[in-house]
C-alpha cells in the first residue's frame, strides 16, 4: 500500500503531510474498508479489496474517505485532508466529507457525482449510488442523521436535517426534505412514503 500511497500523493498539487504516509493511518483506513465491503459482500477477499483500491473501483472512494476522516480525528487542519478531497474528485468524481461519521457498512456503487456533505451522522450498512447528495439548507445545520441500513438510489437528494429511520430506501432522483419512518419507502416528486411491504416489488 506505500507504494501506491506515493502514487496518490504524486497526484496533488498541495502535497500531503506526514500522516498520509504512516502505515499506522493508512493501514488502518484499509482495514476499514475491507469491513465495510465485506459487510455486503462476505465472500470478497481482503486481497481483492486492495486490487479494488489501487484499481480505482468503488472501494477507492471508501478507502479515501476512511483515511480522511481517521486523519480529520488526528488534526482538522492537516493538509492531507486537502489533498484527499481532491483525489476524491480528481479520481472517484465525488466528495464525501471527513467530518461527517458513517459507521461499518458504507458502500458507493458508480459514485460519480455523489456529495456527502460534513457533520451528517450515517448508520451502519449505508449504501449510495451515484448523482446523490446528502447536505444542508443553511450553513449553520447540524446535517441529516440517517439510520442503519438506509439505500439511496441514483440521483436522490436528502437535504436539511433530516432524520432517515433504519432500513429507509430513497428511491431514484428522490428529493427528500422531511423525516423517513423506518421501513419506509420514499419516492417520487412530490414525495411519497409507502411502508415497505406494501410496495415491496420496488426493492
Amino acid at each position: 500500500m506505500l507504494e501506491f500511497m506515493n502514487f496518490l500523493a504524486a497526484r496533488v498539487f498541495a502535497k500531503p503531510d506526514k500522516a498520509f504516509f504512516e502505515e499506522e493511518n493508512f493501514n488502518a483506513a484499509l482495514e476499514l474498508t475491507i469491513k465495510d465491503v465485506q459487510y455486503h459482500f462476505p465472500h470478497v477477499s481482503r486481497e481483492e479489496v486492495e486490487e479494488r483500491i489501487t484499481g480505482n473501483q468503488n472501494e477507492l472512494a471508501i478507502f479515501l474517505y476512511r483515511l480522511g476522516n481517521l486523519l480529520y480525528k488526528k488534526n482538522p487542519a492537516g493538509s492531507s485532508l486537502r489533498a484527499i478531497h481532491f483525489l476524491m474528485k480528481d479520481l472517484c468524481a465525488c466528495e464525501l466529507y471527513y467530518s461527517t461519521e458513517i459507521e461499518e457498512g458504507f458502500y458507493i456503487f458508480h459514485g460519480t457525482g455523489t456529495v456527502i456533505g460534513s457533520r451528517n451522522k450515517i448508520g451502519k450498512g449505508f449504501k449510495i449510488y451515484q448523482n446523490c447528495t446528502i447536505g444542508h439548507r443553511t450553513q449553520s445545520a447540524r446535517g441529516n442523521i440517517i439510520g442503519d441500513n438506509v439505500v439511496c438510489y441514483a440521483g436522490a437528494k436528502i437535504l436539511g436535517e433530516n432524520e432517515i429511520g433504519n432500513n429507509a430506501v430513497i428511491g431514484a432522483n428522490t428529493l427528500v426534505t422531511k423525516n423517513i419512518p423506518e421501513n419506509f419507502i420514499a419516492y417520487g416528486n412530490p414525495l411519497v412514503l409507502k411502508e415497505k411491504n406494501i410496495i415491496s416489488n420496488i426493492l
